[in-house]
C-alpha cells in the first residue's frame, strides 16, 4: 500500500542531491504538462521544488530527530574503526554511503575517515567527500537541534578531536 508524504511550511527536509532545506511556502508550477501544487523548498544556495502530493519520494525526507544526533553524537566521540586500509577501500567505503543516507551511518566514515586523514592519508577526492559529508551532517544536525552552524561546528570538531584521540599511532 502506497503511503502519503505528509509535509508542511516551515517543515526541514533533506533532498539527496540538494541537501537540507526549509519548506517555505506552496505554488503552482508547470509539470509535465499541467499545472501541479509544489512545495518550495530554500536551500543554502538556491531553491527547489517538489510536488505537495508526491507520495514516497525517494530523494526527499524529512530532517532526521533528535534521538538520531544522539547516536551521531555517540559515534563521533567513539574510537575510529580499522582505519590503516588502501585507497581502494577508502573508495569503495565512500561510494557505499551516499549523501542521502541516514546520519548514523555518515558519522561513522566522517569518524573514520578524520582519523584516517589525521594519518595523512586521504588523497583529493577523499578530502572533497570527507568534506561534503561533514557539512551534510552538521547543517542536518543544526536544521534539528535550532542551534547555529556555527556551534555545531565547533561542538562538531571537538567530538572528532575526541575521537582521533582515542586512534594507535604504532
Amino acid at each position: 500500500m502506497e503511503q502519503e508524504a505528509h509535509f508542511s511550511i516551515g517543515e526541514w527536509v533533506v533532498h539527496s542531491q540538494y541537501g537540507v532545506g526549509q519548506i517555505k511556502k506552496t505554488e503552482v508550477m508547470p509539470l509535465h504538462g499541467k499545472r501541479t501544487e509544489c512545495f518550495k523548498v530554500q536551500v543554502r544556495d538556491g531553491a527547489f521544488w517538489f510536488p505537495t502530493n508526491e507520495a514516497e519520494n525517494p530523494r526527499i525526507r524529512p530532517v532526521a530527530s533528535q534521538e538520531i544526533i544522539s547516536k551521531v553524537i555517540k559515534n563521533l566521540r567513539r574510537k575510529p574503526g580499522n582505519i590503516d586500509h588502501d585507497k581502494k577501500y577508502w573508495t569503495q567505503r565512500i561510494k557505499d554511503v551516499p549523501l542521502d543516507s541516514d546520519l548514523v551511518t555518515i558519522s561513522k566514515l566522517i569518524r573514520d575517515l578524520s582519523a584516517q586523514k589525521a594519518l595523512k592519508r586521504l588523497n583529493d577526492t577523499q578530502i572533497r567527500a570527507l568534506s561534503k559529508f561533514k557539512e551534510r551532517l552538521m547543517f542536518e544536525w543544526s536544521a534539528i537541534t535550532g542551534v547555529v552552524i556555527e556551534e555545531i561546528r565547533t561542538q562538531f570538531n571537538k567530538l572528532v578531536s575526541e575521537s582521533k584521540a582515542k586512534i594507535d599511532f604504532d
